[in-house]
C-alpha cells in the first residue's frame, strides 16, 4: 500500500497545475494513511487523514479562485490538536515502534517517540502552507523541508515505502 502511495506522490511531482498535483498528493496521502494504520504508526495515520481532507478543500478553493487563508489556520489547528491527541493516546505504541533506536532504554524511546511525532506534526503544518498556494514552484520548494521531516518519521517507524517516497521526492525536486 505504501508503494502505491509512493507512486502517487511521484506522479504528483510531474505536474505543474495545482489541481493535478493535489489529486495525486491526496491519493498518496490516503494510501500512506492506510499503511500507517496497518503498521500501528498512528501519528502518521492521523496526519495523513487531516492532509487528505485538507488537500480536497484546498484543491476546491484554488479551482474556484477562493482564498485558503481561513483554511490554513483551521487545518493548522486541527493538525496540532490531532497530532498531540494521537501522541497522548498512543504513546506506548509509538515507544514500542522506536525502541529499536533506543537500545532498550525506555526513557530514550519515549523522547524519540515525542520528537518524531513533533517532526511529523511540523511537517504537516508546513505542507498545509505549501498546498494553499496555487503556484506549483512554491508548492515544490515548501515540500522540501516537509519531505525531510517525513523522511525522519518514516526512518524511525521503519516504513521502507515511506523512506523511498521521501528520498525520491527530495531528489526529484
Amino acid at each position: 500500500i505504501g508503494f502505491l502511495g509512493t507512486a502517487f506522490m511521484l506522479i504528483a511531482t510531474q505536474f505543474n497545475t495545482h489541481g493535478k498535483i493535489m489529486i495525486f498528493k491526496t491519493l498518496g496521502s490516503f494510501s500512506f494513511c492506510v499503511q500507517y494504520l496497518l503498521m500501528g504508526a498512528y501519528t502518521g495515520m492521523v496526519m495523513d487523514i487531516v492532509g487528505t481532507i485538507r488537500n480536497i478543500v484546498f484543491a476546491y478553493n484554488v479551482k474556484k479562485g477562493k482564498s485558503n487563508k481561513f483554511w490554513i489556520f483551521f487545518f493548522s489547528a486541527i493538525t496540532i490538536g490531532a497530532g498531540v491527541a494521537t501522541l497522548v493516546l498512543t504513546w506506548s505504541t509509538l515507544v514500542q515502534r522506536v525502541s529499536w533506536l533506543s537500545g532498550g532504554n525506555s526513557s530514550i524511546a519515549l523522547l524519540l517517540a515525542v520528537l518524531v511525532s513533533i517532526i511529523s506534526i511540523l511537517a504537516k503544518l508546513l505542507s498545509t502552507i505549501a498546498y494553499a498556494f496555487k503556484d506549483a514552484h512554491r508548492i515544490r520548494m515548501l515540500t522540501l523541508p516537509t519531505s525531510a521531516g517525513w523522511l525522519v518519521y518514516n526512518i524511525v517507524v521503519f516504513t521502507l515505502a515511506g523512506i523511498i517516497n521521501e528520498s525520491l521526492t527530495l531528489i526529484s525536486i
